[in-house]
């Protein structure tokens, strides 16, 4: 464990402190999607489901880069070679710049997971609020 809270695991560490990020961020966005989304949507399970996923990526990928610093992981460090980020618009900098990569990583690698799992919990919870 320590290991992971010091970013000295490489690769598998980066993936194994997004996991619990994803999956909070994940449970956070599907509630608020399923209690704002209008019951009058057309496919309203699939477009539910879809619009977690997306939301996820983007709300996940944004607290996972905010919450890099503190595991101290390099590889977020786009000033490599020089000194870390100093001040908050350094910071916001750095966060801005990597983000839209980050996300397209994210996607690249989870993507023929994410929808599929999304769509069967998307499915199921709409089955038990209907009572079948």
């Amino acid at each position: 464990m320590i290991a992971l809270v010091t970013g000295s695991v490489g690769p598998a560490g980066f993936v194994l402190s997004a996991v619990p990020v994803y999956l909070a961020t994940g449970f956070v966005v599907g509630a608020l999607t399923w209690r704002f989304l209008p019951s009058s949507v057309p496919y309203y399970s699939a477009v539910a489901a879809l619009v977690t996923v997306v939301g996820n990526y983007l709300a996940g990928t944004a607290v996972w880069l905010l919450l890099a610093p503190v595991y101290g992981y390099e590889v977020l460090n786009p000033y490599v070679g020089a000194d870390p980020p100093t001040s908050l618009t350094e910071f916001l900098g750095a966060f801005f710049e990597l983000y839209p990569l980050t996300v397209l990583t994210v996607v690249v690698w989870t993507i023929w997971i994410a929808v599929p799992l999304s769509l069967a919990f998307s499915y199921v919870y709409e089955r038990s609020r209907s009572g079948e």
